[in-house]
């Protein structure tokens, strides 16, 4: 990959474009953005008209996922901490005390990691809308392109409202709901009244989204979302909301068009190779470039851009020989190891693949001219090995990574398939697939029958396993309802008392938020 260029083309947009889609943001887009009335600068009457302009909207709702480094590293050390499944050390107490607030379950609605969450969400909302309608005011006007790149763009946006929403009704349950670019009527939004309404929402998107995207795209456009990222994802919308015989049928039908990598690729899943790879359905993308990735500039030049956040931040922020911030709990390591059929102790091979130290990795480098190295457990302890490039390289050239994040992948997509098959009664049916994702990692498979309580303990395992550090533990337990009887039993052995109650199962409302719209409504005791 040209380390200049990030994979979904973010180059294509004209400077004075980029600079005006980067400015336009709120916290849930309450401020009128119409009133811009130059007709020397860009505006909404006289610019995204074209099948060019709209697709370059399209191609800027992306630039949502990096906005104040949110995907880069802020997004997934808060769901990792959340779960602890990554613990802080001595430098990032000190250096990133909102990510460790969280760690400890010591936070309230000024919880600036939150605030950009929702804030990403609400922009990626307010981008889209604008794509939305344009793109169906050309349409009406004149009919889609021969290209169809209008439709194909409003495809885009709708999966990315979608997504928002997704995150919106998930985690924060009654939101605002804004549906159109122009709010002037809307600027202090009451919330919905229910969660379901916004859940409806994102359902009604992405629905709209698997008709208006194609299922690949060329290679000029790899990274943008496809229709199969659209099943994927409201397939996992209809299992968060228990419509299990519904999100079936959605992960049934991407049977075929994705696959399980080799047992032996099995790593590609998370690093700077085989991005984009037939396991995957949807992936953040980064790019590679020569900079600092926390300082980088807005250049436009000669068709390069070195946007902000568009690196990942996480590899430094994970190494142990790098910045040092999050290591991997030793409580995680002793989740490896289970008995098998027979009863016998058995350590899970993921082990090997997931962290260094222990049961896992001991040596690095693996993979690099120099030969493997030595990993020193008794100096170090425990650290990331599936989320980092420590195979390859020794340090990180100037702190920069182009590793993609994975939002959704097919393993994931079997395993949640076997939940909906296991709330449907079928048993051997949920174990089938969890086997299916054993057998690629050289796994033993499971040969007896069990109750519909056996098998879930083993879907458990096998998410936590299979997913651990990919920013799932936190949602599973959420929606099984157990997340604050689990915690609690990790927060009690952490901090010596139990830090989680019910009202972790919804995340604060930003005071940010609550200040500004004023058709918010009542928030008490500084949450939700």
């Amino acid at each position: 990959m040209n380390q200049n260029i990030i994979i979904m083309k973010i180059n294509i947009l004209p400077k004075a474009l980029l600079i005006l889609l980067l400015t336009v943001t709120s916290m849930s887009c309450r401020k009128d953005l119409l009133s811009i009335s130059d007709p020397n600068t860009f505006n909404y009457a006289n610019y995204f008209n074209t099948p060019d302009e709209i697709r370059q909207g399209s191609t800027a709702i992306y630039l949502s996922f990096y906005n104040n480094d949110m995907m880069g590293f802020q997004w997934p050390e808060m769901f990792d901490v959340l779960a602890n499944e990554a613990q802080p050390s001595l430098p990032a107490l000190a250096n990133e005390p909102m990510v460790s607030a969280l760690w400890q379950y010591q936070f309230e609605n000024t919880n600036t990691v939150i605030g950009q969450f929702w804030k990403m969400c609400y922009q990626m909302i307010l981008r889209s809308n604008l794509v939305l309608d344009k793109g169906a005011q050309y349409i009406a006007k004149n009919g889609d392109d021969n290209a169809h790149v209008v439709s194909q763009s409003m495809g885009e946006a709708y999966f990315l409202r979608g997504y928002a929403y997704f995150q919106l009704a998930f985690y924060w349950g009654k939101v605002p709901i804004r549906k159109s670019f122009d709010q002037s009527n809307n600027i202090n939004a009451p919330r919905a009244a229910s969660a379901d309404d916004v859940w409806a929402v994102a359902e009604d998107d992405l629905k709209h989204a698997q008709t208006m995207l194609p299922a690949k795209w060329d290679d000029a456009n790899v990274g943008r979302a496809t229709s199969g990222a659209a099943t994927g994802f409201l397939g996992k919308l209809y299992l968060y909301t228990q419509k299990y015989t519904e999100a079936l049928a959605q992960f049934n039908s991407l049977s075929g068009s994705y696959s399980l990598l080799p047992g032996s690729q099995w790593e590609d899943n998370f690093g700077e190779t085989n991005k984009n790879n037939a396991e995957s359905l949807f992936e953040v993308q980064f790019q590679w470039f020569d900079g600092n990735w926390w300082l980088a500039p807005i250049t436009v030049s000669e068709g390069v851009n070195n946007l902000p956040g568009t690196q990942s931040g996480r590899q430094q922020l994970y190494g142990w020989n790098d910045w040092g911030n999050w290591f991997f709990p030793s409580r995680r390591a002793n989740d490896f190891v289970y008995t098998d059929e027979t009863g016998s102790s058995y350590t899970d091979p993921r082990a090997q693949l997931t962290f260094y130290g222990g049961i896992g990795a001991m040596t690095w480098l693996n993979k690099s001219p120099g030969g493997p190295k030595p990993y020193d457990f008794a100096t170090l302890g425990y650290w990331y090995k599936k989320i980092l490039n420590k195979e390859y390289k020794e340090t990180e050239n100037n702190l920069q990574s182009s590793n993609n994040l994975r939002l959704l992948r097919y393993a994931d997509v079997l395993l949640m398939a076997a939940e909906c098959k296991l709330n449907l009664d079928d048993v051997s049916g949920c174990m089938d697939l969890i086997n299916q994702v054993r057998t690629r990692i050289g796994a033993f498979t499971y040969q007896k029958t069990y109750s519909k309580d056996q098998a879930f303990d083993l879907l458990k395992r096998e998410r936590q396993l299979e997913l651990m550090g990919e920013e799932h533990r936190f949602d599973d337990l959420k929606r099984w309802n157990i997340l604050v009887e689990t915690m609690n039993i990790e927060t009690q052995a952490l901090f010596g008392a139990p830090r989680v109650s019910a009202k972790h199962l919804l995340f604060p409302i930003p005071l940010s938020e609550i200040d500004t719209n004023l058709g918010l409504g009542t928030v008490s005791d500084q949450w939700n």
